[in-house]
């Protein structure tokens, strides 16, 4: 890709992120997959630069010293000089989600990273499917978090005017009493 890919780069994009892999693992495996493919590609020619270097005048028996132009590569860019051409970018995230949770993920890199604020800021809306086990709590919300509060709960045949429209108690018709 190189330093000519690099400009291409300022741009939105979308990730799958699957169940139990974290937020931060997923923007840290792009990162380090675009900067492979920066580094891999071909370096651009080193530049040479004009220094004056002091040195014997040519032709003289004398000790005279005298300064002669002479171009000379710089070594940030020399193909010998190790180590990779980028070693980071800009990658912002558009939410942050739990692990648990599969998704995909709005990414934001170079100045693209703008956007994800007006993106957050438009409200869009999100559909969530959550699945639960009535009865049981966990310390961090998530099935497999530790147990913190187990209990029993049946409901047997609720009776027509109760006005439930779930299986949960205190969901749906207001209990409070009529104002006259």
């Amino acid at each position: 890709m190189g330093l000519a890919g690099l400009s291409r780069l300022h741009r939105l994009f979308a990730a799958y992120k699957p169940p139990v892999l974290k937020w931060k693992h997923l923007r840290d495996t792009v990162e380090l997959q675009f900067l492979k493919g920066l580094s891999a590609g071909k370096r651009p020619a080193s530049e040479h630069r004009v220094r004056f270097l002091l040195g014997p005048m040519e032709g003289s028996e004398e000790k005279e010293l005298t300064l002669t132009a002479t171009s000379v590569p710089t070594l940030i860019d020399h193909p010998l000089v190790p180590g990779p051409a980028f070693t980071s970018l800009k990658i912002g995230m558009g939410h942050r989600l739990a692990a648990q949770a599969p998704a995909v993920l709005v990414l934001g890199m170079g100045r693209r990273r703008r956007l994800l604020t007006d993106m957050y800021n438009a409200h869009l809306t999100k559909d969530y499917t959550v699945h639960g086990l009535l009865g049981k709590a966990t310390d961090d919300f998530c099935e497999d978090g530790r147990l913190v509060e187990k209990t029993t709960y049946v409901v047997k045949n609720p009776p027509a005017n109760a006005g439930y429209t779930g299986s949960s108690p205190g969901l749906g018709k207001s209990h409070m009493p009529r104002s006259n």
